[in-house]
This record gives C-alpha cells, sequence and structure tokens, in this order.
C-alpha cells in the first residue's frame, strides 16, 4: 500500500505523461540498497538479527509517519520532499532485507527451508494484492495520508510481533578482519558456490528489466489503455495474485530448486510482458499481469531458496545482502533506463515499444541461463 500510494502521489503532483516523475521515487526507494546492503549483510552476521528486524520495523513506521504528516499538512506537498522520505523509506528495507532473510532459515530445520521461503513470500504477497486494491482507492479520492497511516499501523503491529518470536542463535564465527574485509569474504564465498552467484546475476537482470517495468504501468494505463488515474492500483494488485500462487508452487514442489528451473520461468515472464504489452483493454491487461506475477515470483523464490540452501550459515547475511541488491538494488537502474527509453525527454519510444524490447532481453536471457544451469549442483549437493 506504501509503494502504490506514493507512486500514485507522484503521479498526481507530477505532469501528465511524466514517466521521469515516477522513475526518480523508484530511484529513491531503491538506490540505497546498492550501498546500505552490503553493510546490512555484514551487520546481519555480526548481531542479533532479530533485534535489526524490529529496529528496522520501527523505522519504517516513523518514516511513513513523516510521510502521513506531508500529506496531511499539504494538498500539494513538494516532491523534494516526498523524494527525500521515500529514499529514507528504502534505507529502512534495505537493512532488513538479510536479516529477515536469514531469520526464516533460522527458525526451521534444513529439509523445511523450501517450505519456509515460499510461505514467507506467499504471505508478502498477500500484501501486494490487498495493499494495491485498498491504494487505488486511496489514489482515487485524493486521500494519500491515509495510506501512509495504515502502513505507519502496519508496521508499528510487525514490530511488536517480532519481539515476540523466538528464533535459535544463529552461527557468529570470531574474526579480526574490517567490514569490508567481511564484505569480501562473503563475495567470494558466492563466487565459489557457483549456482549462488549465476542465480543472484539472473535475479539482477530480472529486478532491471521486470520489476522496473512497473514504474511505466501508470503511465500505460492512462496513455495506452485510456484508463482514469488510479486504476493502474488495480494492475499491481493483479501481480500479487499470480505471485502467491507462484511462490507457494515451490516451496509444496516435490523438485529441488535450480538455477535452470529459475531462469527458464523469467523467459517465460519475458513473453507474458509481450502480451502485456500488446494489451488493448484493462481486463487483458490484468490477465497477463496476473500471470507475469506467477512467473517472476517463480524466479524469484526459486533462487532464494537456491541460494539460502548453498551457502553456509555464518556467511547467510553477506551473501543474502548481494541477493537483496540484485534484487531491490538494480531496479532503480532499470526504471532510469525504461524511463529514458519511453519518455518524450529521451528516446521517446513510448510506453508499449519499451516493454517489448524489454521482454525480448529478458526470453533471451532466461532461456540462455537455463540452458547453462542444467546439471549445475543445488541445495542438495552441497548438504552431502
Amino acid at each position: 500500500m506504501s509503494h502504490v500510494t506514493l507512486q500514485g502521489l507522484v503521479e498526481d503532483r507530477s505532469a501528465e505523461g511524466d514517466n521521469l516523475a515516477v522513475t526518480w521515487l523508484f530511484v529513491a526507494l531503491f538506490s540505497p540498497q546498492l550501498v546500505i546492503g552490503p553493510f546490512a549483510g555484514v551487520l546481519a552476521d555480526r548481531v542479533d538479527r532479530k533485534r535489526v528486524v524490529v529496529a528496522c520495523y520501527l523505522g519504517s513506521a516513523l518514516t511513513a509517519a513523516g510521510l502521513a504528516t506531508l500529506t496531511i499538512v499539504s494538498d500539494a506537498p513538494p516532491l523534494g520532499a516526498v523524494y527525500l522520505l521515500a529514499f529514507t523509506l528504502g534505507a529502512t528495507f534495505s537493512f532488513i532485507g538479510p536479516s529477515a532473510g536469514a531469520l526464516t532459515v533460522n527458525a526451521v530445520t534444513p529439509e523445511d527451508v523450501p517450505s519456509a521461503i515460499s510461505t514467507q513470500a506467499a504471505v508478502q504477497n498477500v500484501t501486494r494484492v490487498a495493499g494495491p486494491i485498498l491504494a487505488a482507492a486511496i489514489i482515487a479520492s485524493g486521500s494519500f495520508e491515509v495510506g501512509f497511516v495504515g502502513f505507519t499501523a502496519a508496521t508499528l503491529i510487525a514490530a511488536m510481533l517480532m519481539r515476540r518470536v523466538d528464533v535459535p542463535a544463529h552461527d557468529i564465527v570470531a574474526d579480526d578482519l574490517g567490514v569490508f574485509a567481511r564484505m569480501g569474504v562473503g563475495f567470494n564465498h558466492a563466487r565459489e558456490r557457483r549456482p549462488a552467484v549465476l542465480g543472484i546475476s539472473t535475479v539482477g537482470i530480472a529486478s532491471m528489466f521486470g520489476v522496473a517495468h512497473t514504474a511505466l504501468i501508470p503511465s500505460f494505463t492512462s496513455e495506452v489503455l485510456g484508463e482514469p488515474e488510479g486504476r493502474f492500483g488495480l494492475i499491481v494488485a493483479s501481480t500479487g495474485v499470480g505471485a502467491i500462487v507462484g511462490a507457494l508452487s515451490v516451496g509444496y514442489s516435490k523438485r529441488e530448486a535450480s538455477l535452470s528451473r529459475g531462469a527458464a520461468a523469467l523467459g517465460a515472464y519475458g513473453v507474458c510482458l509481450t502480451g502485456f504489452a500488446l494489451s488493448n483493454t484493462l481486463g487483458l491487461a490484468i490477465a497477463f499481469q496476473v500471470v507475469l506475477g506467477f512467473c517472476y515470483f517463480m524466479t524469484m523464490t526459486t533462487i532464494q531458496t537456491l541460494v539460502q540452501q548453498v551457502v553456509a550459515d555464518d556467511m547467510r547475511g553477506r551473501v543474502m545482502s548481494l541477493f537483496g541488491i540484485a534484487w531491490g538494488g538494480l531496479v532503480w537502474v532499470g526504471t532510469i533506463i525504461l524511463g529514458l527509453m519511453a519518455d518524450a525527454r529521451g528516446l521517446d519510444l513510448g510506453e508499449r515499444t519499451t516493454l517489448l524490447l524489454t521482454a525480448g532481453l529478458l526470453m533471451v536471457y532466461g532461456t540462455v541461463v537455463a540452458l547453462v544451469g542444467r546439471g549445475m549442483p543445488t541445495g542438495q549437493d552441497y548438504a552431502d
């Protein structure tokens, strides 16, 4: 709800058809991951991960309260202030990622890791359905502060619940290394576990050219589909419906998570993105977006499960910080590229052509990596 409400607020405050205004919002939200992610990974391996998660939830609540206050005080809040608070919100998300991901694994037995990760992803995606649906009504009414107040309350509740969770202590290996040296050790560990480094690279491509396409959804909805402002929230919500099914299908599947399966799902994502780009009605766009959500989270959950299984626990935070950088830290790079391709101040290709070119890239990349990944080790091979 927070992200979609932010998109609606920026869309409302910017000029009609201004793709770059929403692009800069994505830069503010996701660029902190690129810088903060490695430090967050070291932190997750050196301190109590639960405390990090609770502190980040409280930080998110404080930032969301700032956004609520800004929109209550002013009917036309300056975009600079919105971007600044969005950047702060992105910073808290960047710190929470490695610790939260590692906690999921620490809380269960090794054989339950795939189910735990997929269930976590499925629950997260329930919010990606309910949140945008609520946000669509908020955006249509212009009461943006309601969305931010709701997110403030949600994160405070999450912090209180997290404090009650009992998670076994994780392995902490004592060393005399500095922060940057520890980052290097984590990176080398990922390189040694080849499925991990190739999986992280695949996630990076998926984020840059898959997740980033959501920055064009508001303008695609209004300019190409001719729908009124706020309807783009329905398309975003439909992504979550497919994502829930995609995430759960990994957890309940009897097949092991593998790089080949994750990459093949990314190739299928490119096929569905082609259909979305060629849609001429809201109903057809929503239908394709449901399948896009399935393919995207099939990719992400499969690869996340694989990476979690092949790395050592004392390296988990640092390796998952690399996963976080690939997942969230590169989204803003993709939004800039796609925004400049589609916007009149860039190449002026328009939303449809930009999305079709992006879809082609994802299809080719996914197919190539799926072929390369055949026969590559899985988590069970490293456990043995």
